[in-house]
């Protein structure tokens, strides 16, 4: 009996081949002199830029069928524009995908403006760069302030590009839930620009991602002109073993919860997603090709060159993530809302 069994499941591995092997060569055909269209939801420069011209350029090798690929700058209302493009106006036949900007679940669960017009739990999720870059409170030396008890005492001037951005956001919920001191001046035309104003000594630090200081201001890390006071993360970043995280400065359950939400901007770590709808076996192929993609020594080295780390999420962990900001606690989101208004 034992014998008939194997035998049984033997030949049925062998039929299954002919199937998988049918599915592969359709997305073949269908990939075969089609171009992949690959949205970039910012300008051509910085290192959005960088990453769709990587993936638009490698990516199609793992393809089967080997497309052409082309990067395709979509800039707008901070990422929103690139994101409803994706989500309503791409065509979802697998000939579509972007790179959907970090806080875009944030926007959707915060629901402000309704500018936000997708579902991000709708997009066919394909994976992530890497699992969240560190958002760091950094204050210039020269200031005296070498942690958010500081912070409390000493008034300290931080710059930010509007009051709708998490430069102003998070320093702004720090100021209303910690009771930390912050002059928060928004209205700079770009991060560049809280730069300038910090050498200048106009300002005193900013809220940011660290890859975008680094890569930016080098000197700075290298001469410890900047501390850091606090970090934003969903989990605490290695790197920064001294630097406490936001929620883990307040025992307070709502204020823990909103300084979480908050976080959960910093967490997504570069989602590539196609539109909803897109054929199942089309999907797969291309999430495995992203896969390929990630451990593509020349991927890597273009990413590691911008400062980014890849540490890629799976399409189900990148997924999850993004259904847990999109469902994050209501409390805690009417909180945020009401700090943002």
């Amino acid at each position: 009996m034992r014998s008939l069994a194997g035998a049984i499941l033997f030949m049925a591995g062998l039929a299954a081949f002919p199937s998988a092997s049918r599915a592969q060569d359709a997305v073949a055909a269908f990939y075969r002199g089609k171009t992949l269209r690959v949205i970039n939801p910012f300008a051509e420069t910085g290192i959005y830029g960088a990453l769709t011209r990587a993936l638009a350029d490698i990516l199609p090798r793992h393809l089967p069928g080997e497309p052409r690929g082309r990067g395709e700058a979509m800039p707008g209302g901070g990422g929103l524009q690139g994101a409803n493009y994706l989500y309503a106006g791409a065509p979802r036949d697998g000939t579509a995908l972007g790179v959907l900007y970090d806080n875009m679940p944030t926007a959707q669960a915060l629901a402000l403006d309704g500018l936000a017009r997708f579902d991000a739990r709708g997009f066919t999720v394909l994976g992530s760069v890497n699992r969240g870059v560190t958002g760091v409170v950094g204050v210039m030396k020269r200031a005296g302030i070498k942690s958010v008890d500081d912070a409390r005492a000493k008034i300290a001037v931080l710059g930010a590009t509007g009051a709708g951005a998490a430069q102003y956001v998070v320093p702004l919920a720090m100021n209303r839930l910690l009771g930390t001191r912050f002059n928060i001046i928004p209205g700079y035309r770009t991060v560049s620009d809280t730069f300038l104003a910090m050498d200048a000594g106009e300002a005193d630090g900013l809220f940011s991602n660290y890859v975008t200081i680094a890569e930016a201001r080098p000197q700075w890390i290298r001469d410890k002109s900047v501390v850091w006071i606090a970090q934003s993360l969903d989990h605490a970043d290695p790197d920064f073993p001294d630097v406490p995280l936001l929620q883990d400065l307040t025992d307070d359950p709502a204020k823990k919860g909103a300084f979480q939400f908050l976080s959960m901007s910093r967490a997504p770590g570069k989602i590539v997603v196609a539109p909803p709808g897109v054929p199942a076996d089309r999907a797969e192929a291309l999430r495995k090709a992203l896969a390929d993609t990630f451990r593509d020594p020349e991927f890597v080295a273009i990413v590691t060159s911008m400062g980014e780390k890849v540490d890629p999420r799976s399409a189900t962990e990148a997924a999850d993530i993004v259904r847990a900001t999109v469902e994050f606690d209501p409390a805690a989101l009417a909180g945020v809302r009401d700090l943002m208004r």
